[in-house]
């Protein structure tokens, strides 16, 4: 008994795509909306980031952080903003009130800025300037309260 075998070389072989495109095609249209929808809020939340970061009360209060001896002990020198602050902040015009917990981070380690005051002829004047560092739990109060 003579056995045939067939090899269908002559039938054209189907490319990987014409064979997968029921499941491919969903999967890169939902890969291309969550990519989107990723982007869109995660481009949101940094330009809300740098918004608050870059508040004229947050550098101004940096900047006095900065020259603190004490906070420089702890936290070490070029302390800069790092990352979303909470609390509130409202400005009108020459006037405004803040109220705002800024994470903070210089060359020896990072804590928190807590930072209370009010903007009048456009000037902040603050209530309270304090650090407290993430490391130890220490609060360091800054006496300079008056721009």
């Amino acid at each position: 008994m003579e056995e045939n075998h067939y090899d269908n070389q002559l039938l054209p072989k189907e490319s990987w795509f014409k064979r997968n495109w029921k499941w491919i095609v969903p999967i890169d249209c939902l890969s291309f909306v969550i990519l989107f929808f990723g982007l869109l809020i995660g481009g949101a939340f940094w330009g809300f980031s740098k918004l608050t970061s870059d508040s004229d009360v947050t550098k101004h209060a940096i900047n006095i952080i900065n020259q603190n001896p004490e906070v420089q002990q702890k936290l070490g020198t070029d302390i800069k903003t790092d990352g979303m602050f909470s609390g509130n902040i409202s400005v009108s015009n020459n006037t405004g009130e803040a109220n705002i917990f800024v994470p903070i981070k210089g060359t020896k380690g990072s804590g928190t800025a807590i930072i209370v005051g009010q903007k009048e002829f456009d000037k902040w004047n603050y209530e309270k300037i304090a650090v407290q560092v993430d490391d130890t739990g220490e609060v360091i109060e800054i006496n300079r309260v008056k721009e």
